[in-house]
């Protein structure tokens, strides 16, 4: 694959003088949530070579998926969680503005981190405008040095996967405290203090929640 990639360097929005897979950049202590130690990104650009470049560079530190238009990275993401979505402008039918606006609407999706794919020309104020508007966490322009690209998706991968843990912990605690208050409910026990202790933890707990969204 390195070979391909070296000598297909022209037609491929990437500059290649590293061996793009050099190396691990992410590193994590086992899962953080339900996903794969590998953190889940999305690929969607109807190019094929350039899935093929991002997939190649990305692919020993992610488990990475593909899609070849905006139409189906929706789909994809109504049946799976990813880590990071990264998302090509220019596609036809559905541009990748309209797919992010798309995806931001969709709960599963409305704080995964997208980064926008563009060529360089497009590196003006009203590209970028009209990018973050529509949902976009960052941007990287064609052509792409693979160690940022790496640097850009694992550090968001991460960012994603701690606000996920958190959530997931929050959630826990609420179901523990339901749990513990049917129970004192059911036992009929004097309650009060203990009662005014938990609205106090649940308080905490949705406060905490709040700052996650």
């Amino acid at each position: 694959m390195i070979g391909w990639f070296s000598s297909h360097c022209e037609s491929l929005p990437f500059h290649c003088s590293k061996d793009p897979r050099r190396g691990s950049a992410f590193h994590c202590e086992g899962p953080l949530t339900s996903s794969p130690q590998r953190p889940r990104v999305l690929i969607v650009d109807d190019k094929a070579a350039n899935r093929t470049a991002f997939e190649a560079v990305l692919e020993k530190d992610f488990s990475v998926t593909v899609a070849d238009s905006g139409t189906q990275a929706i789909d994809l993401c109504r049946k799976e969680e990813f880590a990071v979505i990264v998302l090509d402008v220019r596609m036809p039918e559905m541009n990748g503005f309209d797919t992010a606006e798309a995806l931001r609407k969709q709960e599963a999706t409305r704080a995964t981190p997208i980064i926008i794919f563009t060529s360089a020309y497009d590196q003006h104020l009203a590209t970028v405008t009209r990018g973050y508007l529509s949902g976009a966490t960052d941007f990287i322009f064609s052509p792409v040095e693979p160690e940022l690209l790496k640097l850009k998706v694992t550090t968001y991968a991460q960012i994603y996967l701690r606000h996920e843990a958190l959530r997931l912990q929050v959630q826990q605690l609420k179901d523990a405290l339901a749990k513990l208050t049917a129970e004192l409910t059911r036992r009929g026990q004097a309650v009060t203090e203990v009662r005014s202790r938990l609205e106090q933890v649940e308080r905490s707990a949705s406060e905490i929640d709040r700052q996650t969204q």
